[in-house]
């Protein structure tokens, strides 16, 4: 008996990723490129492009928190606005200007990652992506009735008698015009304005979606073509310094803990860090509101002025460690 003779075909013949993306296509009219298959691998070059819209949406100089904040309101904004449409397979009367704006907005996206030193073939899936997602949008037929809205989280700000208000009336006093006055903007020098601006930064941040901004820049550095050593160390130092602010995500779960333990069950039977209302505990007993305090200038390391230093240390660390490694590996 004779043997049949066939083409096999190798492995690396087969383009996996191109088979997966036409299997997409098939599957779904609407492409949406928060469900492609490779859109991990896509997420920080997307994510340093909505970066460059953040710091484009802004007239004036911010901080970097903001521009932060932006970058995470703005990604949630596409995620969450093109799997509603991708849901609904439509648009109602009222989302009309919604989903104008939400194809802008990817429109600029693609500008953004165009404008990109190297577009090489990884640039031009992820272009391809993001261009097919907008023409999904753009393709999407009307429906009748009414739906629903999106709503951001642009004017956030600290509840008062909460928690985190609390925290920043005491941290903030060293910044106070008139001491005697209240946590108001106009009593409150620049400084100071930028401590409560992070602040509140801190009481509403995803810290997991933050520590995922800072693993995809890491990813980005170190898939950068052409750096010596000595710039990679660098870059990779930017980094670690843009997001040591993390360090007050423990900070501040260490000091509501250690709160919790001092109120529950003696005065209270629960505390909801972004509801309770601790002044009106802090009439009742007094006392409380000065070991608030001190928990407060435990925590943050406040020094005798009542300026606080969480950063000194890990600021220190992180130079330090990149000055050993150029040093000795570079």
């Amino acid at each position: 008996m004779g043997l049949e003779w066939r083409t096999i075909m190798k492995p690396h013949q087969y383009d996996f990723k191109e088979a997966a993306y036409h299997r997409l296509k098939r599957e779904q009219a609407f492409q949406n490129v928060f469900d492609f298959p490779d859109f991990v691998e896509m997420r920080p070059v997307i994510r340093e492009a909505v970066q460059t819209i953040a710091r484009q949406g802004v007239d004036h100089p911010v901080l970097p928190v903001q521009v932060e904040r932006l970058t995470i309101e703005l990604e949630r904004q596409l995620e969450r606005e093109t799997r509603k449409y991708q849901s609904q397979g439509g648009v109602y009367p009222n989302q009309k200007n919604e989903l104008g704006n939400l194809t802008r907005l990817y429109t600029r996206l693609l500008q953004a990652i165009s404008q990109r030193p190297i577009i090489d073939q990884e640039i031009e899936d992820i272009i391809y992506a993001v261009n097919q997602t907008r023409l999904s949008l753009s393709k999407l037929p009307p429906l009748v009735g009414s739906g629903k809205l999106y709503e951001d989280g642009h004017d956030r700000e600290l509840r008062p008698h909460t928690f985190y208000y609390l925290i920043a009336q005491h941290l903030v006093r060293p910044y106070l015009i008139d001491q005697a006055g209240a946590m108001v903007p106009q009593n409150v020098n620049k400084e100071g304005r930028q401590l409560v601006a992070r602040l509140t930064v801190y009481a509403y941040r995803d810290w997991d979606a933050y520590l995922t901004h800072q693993y995809d820049e890491q990813h980005n550095i170190k898939n950068r073509r052409g750096l010596t050593s000595r710039e990679y160390y660098n870059q990779l130092e930017t980094n670690e310094l843009k997001y040591v602010d993390h360090a007050y995500a423990d900070v501040l779960a260490d000091c509501f803990t250690d709160f919790t333990h001092l109120v529950v069950p003696n005065y209270l039977d629960h505390v909801d860090i972004m509801t309770t209302n601790l002044d009106e505990l802090f009439r009742h007993a007094p006392l409380l509101r000065i070991k608030f305090g001190q928990l407060v200038d435990q925590h943050f390391l406040v020094d005798d002025q009542g300026h606080e230093h969480v950063l000194d240390a890990p600021v220190k660390d992180i130079r330090q460690k990149y000055q050993y490694y150029r040093e000795h590996f570079s």
